[in-house]
């Protein structure tokens, strides 16, 4: 009985990180799982033919992103993914060594595996939620059966959270700027980097770091923008694209017509900037432990020293992990059209995402379940994007209202204060 209480109390501890050793095992379980896919599940050809086509015409000299086009169409991501499916190229053969690819992407998804695992680390997420990272059939068939672009932007996402997580503020900017600079969808968590960032560093830093982010994207860009700027910029980041219905994951319960108009669009837009306010309000402000107009004075008047010092060491790596994960769910959940591999977006931090919405185990794994098989039926239907949006509205509503792990930050001070009141009540003693 007492080596299942401590089992127990083990897997649902959420005080202190887990210990180090458990990573280990779950990435060598997670390498067995990945070498059996890509030996045993035929590859699925999809876009990598259509990428190679494009850097194909990158490496013979055109710059000009009006003409870089493949067989899905044209060049509809920023520099970034340009120079790593370049060198993808370069290292499959030109492109045809299908195999050498997915070996590649089989060690893209275990860093990034490594690297979340210590983002949920840091954050203390009890132990008995990382083995859901392992179980997703979806997240390996868009590593390995898939070769999309999505897991490198994702992978520098969370390794930007981590690097944030470990005060590295500007080396997480130049990462998350990287991130963007594969592929925009990253910019969905930008606000809550933003809050982030103004607490943890106050305005002036907190400008310098949005400087750094701009210069990043402006290095990476600079071969197509010296030459096509406009081409560039409106190919790179064409916020304008619009989706096919009939490849949509999540409002494929709602009309074609409904899903094309102007309106839906429209009223998606204000639920997620209604949804960022929301959150901004009542929970990113949290460690300036100020009111809302008193947030917003950090903007036009920054704290004294002392307080700014303060109200930094508020935030903590659960805090970054969850507000920034808070900003994605947000955002995938008002996306007009979600693709199948967007779920990479959301996989890797969907079991924190759950338990920190305050759920306990008997809700995390059937939602998860839930939520993987609604992203795994093809093509969607009208009942599997209902739970895919479902899950994800879930979600939100969790977080926004969840309280049973939410963490409220213990100052710096506090914490020696506390220390100091212990042993001063144990000499007493």
């Amino acid at each position: 009985m007492d080596l299942l209480r401590d089992a127990w109390a083990f897997a649902f501890n959420s005080r202190s990180k887990f210990p180090s050793w458990i990573i280990p095992p779950l990435l060598l379980a997670d390498a067995l799982l990945s070498t059996a896919v890509v030996l045993k599940v035929p590859y699925t050809e999809i876009d990598w033919k259509a990428y190679m086509e494009q850097v194909t015409q990158y490496l013979g000299g055109e710059r000009n992103y009006a003409l870089i086009k493949g067989g899905t169409g044209p060049l509809v991501y920023p520099a970034g993914h340009v120079y790593i499916y370049s060198w993808l190229y370069r290292l499959t053969d030109n492109g045809t060594n299908i195999l050498r690819a997915q070996w590649i992407f089989v060690g893209l998804y275990l860093a990034t595996l490594y690297v979340v695992l210590l983002c949920y680390r840091e954050a203390r997420a009890p132990p008995y939620i990382l083995p859901l990272l392992l179980l997703s059939k979806r997240l390996h068939s868009i590593y390995m059966l898939r070769l999309f672009n999505d897991p490198f932007a994702i992978f520098f996402l969370f390794l930007a959270i981590l690097l944030w997580q470990k005060r590295m503020w500007t080396l997480g900017s130049m990462t998350y700027s990287l991130s963007v600079g594969v592929k925009m969808n990253t910019l969905l968590v930008l606000p809550a980097v933003g809050a982030i960032l103004l607490q943890a560093v106050g305005r002036d830093k907190a400008l310098r770091q949005a400087m750094i982010m701009a210069q990043v994207q402006f290095l990476l860009a600079t071969g197509f923008l010296m030459e096509y700027p406009r081409s560039y910029i409106a190919g790179a980041f064409e916020f304008t694209r619009q989706f096919f219905y009939k490849w949509t994951v999540n409002w494929r319960f709602v009309s074609e017509e409904t899903f094309l108009s102007k309106e839906f669009s429209l009223g998606l837009l204000a639920v997620h900037l209604s949804l960022l306010a929301i959150f901004l309000v009542t929970k990113w402000r949290k460690p300036s432990q100020r009111s809302f107009p008193g947030f917003l004075q950090l903007i036009l008047s920054p704290p004294v020293e002392l307080e700014d010092r303060q109200i930094a060491a508020r935030v903590t790596p659960r805090y970054i992990l969850c507000t920034i994960l808070s900003a994605n769910t947000i955002g995938m959940l008002c996306a007009r059209s979600l693709h199948y591999q967007f779920y990479s977006w959301l996989a890797w931090g969907a079991p924190y995402v759950l338990w920190q919405a305050g759920l306990g185990p008997a809700f995390i794994f059937p939602l998860w379940a839930a939520q993987e098989w609604g992203w795994n039926i093809f093509p969607s239907t009208n009942e599997s994007s209902g739970v895919v949006v479902g899950v994800l509205a879930l979600s939100v509503l969790g977080l926004l209202w969840g309280v049973k792990n939410v963490e409220e930050p213990i100052h710096v001070e506090d914490r020696k204060v506390k220390k100091t009141k212990v042993k001063a009540e144990k000499k007493r003693a």
